[in-house]
């Protein structure tokens, strides 16, 4: 199975010091149940939904080959609701617009699932998420899209919000951090189904 793992900086796992991130580790386990995986990580850091929206018909058709054992995992958001000269990078209605964009995209190829963006250590910054998360549900309720809510469950994860600190930013974790993020999304139904 060829899993794409599309996203920002927290997918490509930015402030990990053993370079894995959450979807090297998630994977890692999966192989070391005894399945045979390749990952591809299609993280870049910085980019909002319209870089990623703007760029998944360049990068996903080499990577899906062939399609029946092809899936992807979609995760960003956090730069969308990043403040930059007093307004948010991307507003919440086109990030809305961009996520049915890209779904639609990903959905026509192969099996798909919605990884919701983590948790800042900026308050305010961190309800900016939680919005976006709770209206990144509803949408992909509707286009039938499973959906895992990051942010509220490691804000209550003390090793995630300790790598947080750790690493300095309040926006990247550690390696602890990445493990708390893919230890939730092993043990999420959605995921384990596609390994049945």
């Amino acid at each position: 199975m060829r899993i794409v793992f599309v996203g920002d900086s927290l997918t490509v796992g930015v402030g990990d010091e053993t370079y894995l991130g959450w979807p090297g580790r998630l994977c890692a386990a999966a192989s070391a149940a005894g399945l045979g995986l390749t990952l591809y990580n299609l993280g870049v850091r910085s980019e909002t939904s319209r870089h990623i929206k703007n760029r998944l018909g360049r990068e996903l058709p080499p990577r899906l080959l062939p399609r029946d054992e092809a899936r992807i995992v979609l995760s960003f958001g956090v730069n969308d609701v990043k403040i930059e000269n007093g307004r948010r990078k991307v507003e919440l209605s086109e990030s809305v617009d961009n996520l049915f964009e890209i779904v639609s995209k990903t959905s026509a190829l192969c099996p798909t699932l919605m990884v919701g963006p983590p948790p800042v250590l900026d308050d305010a910054y961190r309800a900016r998420i939680e919005e976006l998360s709770d209206v990144f549900a509803g949408s992909c309720a509707e286009m039938g899209l499973p959906y895992l809510d990051m942010c509220r469950p490691l804000c209550r994860q003390s090793a995630y919000l300790d790598s947080l600190a750790t690493v300095g930013d309040g926006y990247h974790p550690g390696a602890a951090g990445y493990a708390a993020f893919a230890a939730r999304v092993g043990e999420w139904e959605a995921w384990q189904g596609w390994f049945v």
